[in-house]
C-alpha cells in the first residue's frame, strides 16, 4: 500500500471515528511525508484514546508544516493546529496554557500575522497565574470576522480587507475556540490558585518536535516462491494465536426489552453469514456459532472462540421462541416459561459452548426457526393468581428494567395526576440530576422513542438501538 492511499485511509478511519485503525495508516502515510492534514487527523485519534503527547506532537509539527509549505490551505491547517493544541492543553488540565493556543487561533482566524507579537501569554500576575477570566472571553468578540456593523466605514474595511472584522473565511473556525475558550476559563473558575494549570508555559510559535520514524515490522527471513513466478510471494500476516485474546474483549455488546410474555435480545456482532449460523436452544441457555470476531481474526468455524452461549437469567419455552440475523445483530425473541414474571436481567455470555443436557443436538441453519428440545421438560407453572403483575417497559439501563407504575406512586400526585403519562415524564426528568437528564433525552431520542435510560455512563459512548414493541417493525420515515 502505497502512503498517499495509507493516508486517505486514515483519514476516512479518523471521519468515522475508527481511532485504533487510523493511527497505523497515517503512520505509514507519514513516513514520506509531513502533510498536514495526516498529522492532523493523527493528532486528533491520539487526542481521542488518551495519548496526549503524542497528539501535541502532532499539532506542533502540523502547525510548522503548514507554515513552512506556504500553500492555499496553510492559514486553515495553522488555524485547526492552535485549537488542537488548545484541546490537547485542556484535556490534560493546563487551563492557562489552552486559553492562550484557543485565543491565538481565533486571532489566525481574524486574519492577523501569524508571528505577531500579541501579548496573549503574558496575562499574568506577579505570582506568574494566568489573569484573563471567564468574563473577559466572553467579551472578546471585537475581531471577530464577519460582523461589521453596516457604517460606511466598516463597509470601506471589508470592501478592502483592512480589518480584522472582515469576511476571513474562517467565521466558523472563530466560533470553534471561541466556544472552547469558555469551557476553559469556566473550569478554572474553581481551579484551586496553586493549581500548576494556571501558569502559561507555551508559546505562540511552539517549538518544531522531531518527526518519529515508526520502524514497520521486518519481513520473515524465508520466503517461499509461488509457482511460475519469478518474484517471491509476499509473508502472510502474522495472526494472534488462538485463546491469546481474553474472553472478556471477545464478548459482544447486549440490549434487551422484555413484555410479560416474552424477553427479547439483541445481540450486537457484525457480518454473521445467516445460512451458516446454528442457534440451539434449551430452557436455561443459548448456544450461538460460528460467529466472526473483530478482535480474534484467526477464529474459525471449529474455534472455541466461535462461539457464545447466552446463560439466561430465566427460563424460556424454546419451541415457541425465534430468532433473526441482520448486518449488525442477532435478535433473539424468547418467550417466558412463565408468563407474567419479570427477569432482573437477561443473562450473561459465556466464550465457547457449555454443558446442557436440555440442549438441543440439532441446529438451524438455512432459515431462522424455532429448535426445540429433545428432552422433555417439566410443564410450566401456571402464574400466581394472586394480583396482576405489572407491565415492564423497554430499557437500555443495565441494570435492569424498572417497574414505572411503582416509580409515578412514589413520586407524589393524586391518581389523576398518576394516571397521566405527561405528568409522569415531567416529574421522572424534575427530580432528575444533570446526568440522569442527559441520559434520558439521549436515549429517548436516539431509540426513537422506544427505551428510556437515567444511568448516563452505559449510553453516553454508545448509540441507543431501537427496541421496538414484539410485532413491530422499525422503519425509516422516507420509507
Amino acid at each position: 500500500m502505497s502512503g498517499t492511499t495509507a493516508g486517505y485511509q486514515g483519514m476516512e478511519a479518523v471521519k468515522n471515528k475508527q481511532w485504533e485503525k487510523a493511527i497505523p495508516l497515517l503512520d505509514k502515510a507519514l513516513e514520506d511525508s509531513n502533510s498536514p492534514a495526516w498529522l492532523l487527523a493523527r493528532c486528533q485519534a491520539h487526542q481521542q484514546l488518551k495519548n496526549y503527547e503524542q497528539a501535541l506532537d502532532d499539532a506542533c509539527l502540523a502547525y510548522h508544516s503548514a507554515a513552512e509549505r506556504g500553500s492555499g490551505n496553510s492559514r486553515k491547517q495553522m488555524i485547526e493546529a492552535q485549537y488542537r493544541r488548545a484541546l490537547v492543553y485542556y484535556k490534560m488540565g493546563r487551563y492557562a496554557d489552552a486559553d492562550c493556543c484557543a485565543k491565538w487561533s481565533m486571532l489566525l482566524a481574524e486574519g492577523r500575522p501569524a508571528r505577531e507579537d500579541d501579548g496573549v501569554e503574558k496575562n499574568v500576575d506577579a505570582n506568574g497565574n494566568y489573569t484573563v477570566t471567564w468574563e473577559d472571553a466572553v467579551a472578546d468578540t471585537k475581531g471577530q470576522p464577519g460582523q461589521a456593523n453596516g457604517s460606511k466605514a466598516d463597509i470601506l474595511a471589508n470592501a478592502t480587507n483592512a480589518t480584522g472584522s472582515s469576511n476571513t473565511g474562517f467565521e466558523s473556525d472563530w466560533k470553534r475556540a471561541y466556544t472552547l475558550r469558555s469551557q476553559i476559563l469556566g473550569m478554572m473558575r474553581t481551579t484551586p490558585e496553586d493549581h500548576p494549570g494556571r501558569k502559561v508555559t507555551v508559546t505562540k510559535v511552539p517549538p518544531k518536535p522531531e518527526k518519529k520514524v515508526v520502524k514497520q515490522p521486518e519481513p520473515a527471513s524465508t520466503i517461499e516462491l509461488t509457482d511460475g513466478d519469478n518474484e517471491p510471494a509476499q509473508p502472510k500476516p502474522e495472526l494472534p494465536a488462538p485463546g491469546s485474546v481474553p474472553d472478556e474483549k471477545m464478548k459482544s455488546r447486549v440490549d434487551y426489552y422484555q413484555t410479560n410474555q416474552t424477553i427479547t435480545i439483541s445481540f450486537f456482532v457484525k457480518d454473521v453469514k445467516k445460512e451458516n449460523l446454528q442457534v440451539r436452544m434449551a430452557p436455561k441457555q443459548i448456544q450461538l456459532s460460528p460467529l466472526p470476531r473483530a478482535v480474534a481474526p484467526y477464529v474459525q468455524p471449529g474455534d472455541r472462540e466461535a462461539t457464545s452461549t447466552l446463560l439466561l437469567a430465566g427460563e424460556i419455552d424454546p419451541s415457541a421462541s425465534r430468532w433473526t440475523v441482520t448486518p449488525r445483530k442477532i435478535e433473539l425473541t424468547l418467550q417466558k416459561a412463565t408468563p407474567g414474571v419479570k427477569w432482573a436481567t437477561w443473562g450473561t455470555e459465556v466464550i465457547g459452548p457449555q454443558d446442557d443436557d436440555t440442549a438441543d443436538s440439532s441446529s438451524s441453519s438455512s432459515t431462522p426457526a424455532p429448535t426445540a428440545t429433545t428432552t422433555a421438560a417439566a410443564p410450566a407453572p401456571a402464574p400466581a393468581a394472586s394480583k396482576p403483575t405489572a407491565p415492564v417497559y423497554p430499557t437500555s439501563s443495565r441494570k435492569g428494567p424498572k417497574d414505572w407504575d411503582t416509580v409515578s406512586k412514589e413520586m407524589g400526585g393524586d391518581e389523576e395526576d398518576a394516571n397521566d403519562v405527561n405528568y409522569f415524564f415531567k416529574q421522572l426528568y424534575k427530580g432528575a440530576t444533570p446526568d440522569q437528564r442527559r441520559a434520558m433525552v439521549k436515549s429517548f431520542i436516539e431509540s426513537n422513542g422506544t427505551a428510556l435510560s437515567t444511568d448516563w455512563e452505559d449510553v453516553k459512548n454508545r448509540k441507543v438501538e431501537t427496541v421496538p414493541p414484539e410485532g413491530v417493525e422499525p422503519k425509516k420515515w422516507e420509507s
